[in-house]
């Protein structure tokens, strides 16, 4: 077998850097051992078989012999002719996410050749000529968790990448002590951390005052200056009084109430910091009748909805009675501030905290750096959830993906959509469906079939 030469551009210790790493491991399954890897301009051993990674700007090769068009972010293009391998990237997070759809878009299909041979190793004989680009249906694609239940953050934003996440939304009852390096790792793997905290929200939001609300504006300000501004985040994420199941508190109308709170207490943060992501996470229960009241939410805000319906936005995935009732709601709220505001949702039907046996901290610890032990025990008791989740989505997977391509045409992909994977051990495991909805969020326009069995082939895709 040839050995295998990776040749990048300069790079720095980032996002291109974690795009070798990324795929050495993947050669290595095929090689058994590590690939070399060279900066453009040494010397580079005659008989390897090479693939050349980067962007045009960082790597002269692919400048010289590309001839891919890219324009959107996270855009990519793989090309393989007479041996050598082309991997380029519109900027360094495609050039990461063209990294691993070499090995899920060409080296599987080398693979798996559909004889009853079954299986071949591709890298024992010349390379078939190849050409392909992609780039997402969802600009921002990641998972909402609290931060309690992130057992190790590196192999969880590891992860991530391995499904070409980049968002990841946590929201933790105090900042991390670690909240720092853990935000450096994730902007080194291309992903951005939206830290999310409390305005006026309550685990019991029927104790809110609405009334009263507008007061606690500055000190909600004062909290992201003391424990937040600094952390290098990419935005925050804020839930307030409308997790409940009616639409008024006390005989106020609860949509009115809020909106009117949001946009005064985010005027502050504009005021300072004019460009801060700053995402409304919004439950429909309460205001879904009362939309006109929401659409005066100022525009730089992104509404983040959740609890719109059936699933996917339903804890359970075999919830598709009303499914095209929750598809005509989503079409109305994704437009509902115009189509230029900034829209989001978090969707469900994955893992969730068990709130019968959660407990919220008293203090700040550190987040992502459990034991060995307390990790593997843990691997045990979530396979029984992801087996009943992953039986569903086998079942209405299509539902799914239904939803992504109505969310992404509706914003032409300009959209944050997260799904809430909680205490699933995430970490350790890359779990089938959790793989499948992130790969809908890359391409709504896929077949169903196709997806769901292209998924499923992905050495790193467990089953439950």
């Amino acid at each position: 077998m040839k050995k295998i030469a990776i040749i990048y551009g300069k790079v720095e210790n980032g996002v291109q850097k974690k795009a070798v790493e990324v795929l050495s491991k993947i050669l290595l399954d095929y090689t058994y051992e590590y690939p070399c890897c060279f900066e453009l301009g040494t010397d580079i051993p005659a008989d390897c078989r090479k693939i050349y990674i980067g962007t045009k700007a960082s790597n002269s090769y692919i400048k010289s012999n590309s001839k891919a068009t890219l324009s959107h972010g996270d855009e990519y293009s793989i090309s393989v002719k007479n041996e050598v391998v082309i991997v380029e990237g519109y900027d360094d997070s495609g050039v990461l996410y063209g990294c691993i759809d070499f090995y899920n878009k060409y080296i599987i299909k080398c693979e798996f050749p559909h004889t009853d041979k079954y299986r071949i190793n591709c890298f024992e004989k010349p390379l078939p000529d190849f050409e392909y680009s992609s780039y997402p249906s969802v600009s921002d694609r990641g998972i909402w968790t609290w931060g309690h239940v992130i057992y190790d953050y590196r192999n969880f934003i590891d992860n991530m990448v391995m499904l070409k996440m980049n968002t990841i939304i946590i929201w933790n009852d105090f900042v991390p002590v670690n909240a720092k390096e853990m935000v450096e790792y994730a902007h080194s793997c291309g992903v951005k951390v939206i830290w999310g905290f409390a305005w006026g929200w309550d685990t019991n939001c029927r104790k809110i005052e609405l009334d009263r609300l507008c007061e606690r504006s500055s000190g909600i300000f004062e909290k992201y200056e003391k424990e937040y501004s600094k952390l290098g985040g990419d935005g925050i994420y804020f839930q307030t009084a409308t997790e409940v199941n009616t639409e008024e508190n006390n005989g106020i109308i609860i949509a009115e109430a809020v909106t009117s709170f949001v946009n005064k207490t985010a005027a502050l943060f504009y005021e300072k910091y004019p460009d801060l992501e700053i995402q409304f996470g919004l439950h429909a229960t309460s205001v879904k009748t009362k939309l006109k009241y929401i659409s005066k939410v100022d525009k730089r805000i992104r509404i983040v909805w959740e609890n719109c319906g059936s699933f996917p936005f339903s804890y359970i995935p075999n919830d598709v009675e009303c499914f095209g009732e929750t598809v005509d709601f989503v079409k109305e709220i994704a437009v509902l501030r115009g189509n230029d505001d900034s829209f989001g949702a978090v969707t469900k039907g994955l893992t969730k905290l068990d709130w019968s046996k959660f407990e919220h901290m008293d203090g700040s610890g550190f987040i992502g750096t459990s034991s060995k032990s307390m990790k593997a025990d843990r691997v045990v008791r979530k396979s029984k959830i992801w087996r009943y989740l992953q039986a569903y989505w086998l079942t209405n997977a299509d539902k799914a993906l239904e939803m992504a391509k109505v969310m992404s045409k509706a914003k032409n992909g300009n959209l944050c959509v997260t799904a809430l994977i909680e205490d699933g051990m995430f970490e350790e495991n890359i779990m089938y469906p959790a793989a499948l909805f992130a790969e809908m969020l890359w391409n709504a326009d896929a077949d169903i079939k196709e997806l769901m069995s292209e998924v499923a082939l992905r050495s790193y895709v467990d089953f439950a």
